[in-house]
């Protein structure tokens, strides 16, 4: 139960600074980036960061930013995430996002 925690707490804290160093650093014009979850395998050793990325078109720039800055990203949660040992990150584009987002858009223009 307290691992449970601790991986909830982790999440939140990644989650949040992810989306704090994707404004601050990358930030691409004319392009709205959301960081919607993250997961964490059982012993934190790694971390998937999913994105969203609007418009959709730019998700390839903006992932590949990301991954261009995946060491700066590593030093910026050194700084920030006081823990033993640091995941290894990897960003992903969140499919399931998309998806809610086109069956909203169906589900409005059928009305």
């Amino acid at each position: 139960m307290a691992n449970a925690k601790r991986s909830e707490r982790a999440q939140t804290l990644i989650l949040k600074l992810a989306a704090d160093f994707i404004e601050r650093d990358i930030n691409p014009k004319e392009t709205v980036t959301t960081v919607t979850r993250v997961e964490l395998s059982p012993g934190m050793k790694e971390a998937r960061v999913f994105i969203s990325v609007w418009p959709d078109s730019r998700e390839p720039e903006v992932l590949g930013l990301l991954k261009e800055a995946k060491r700066d990203f590593y030093e910026y949660m050194k700084k920030n995430f006081k823990i033993k040992y640091m995941p290894v990150f990897d960003f992903k584009a969140d499919g399931g996002e998309r998806a809610r987002q086109k069956i909203e858009e169906i589900l409005k223009n059928s009305k």
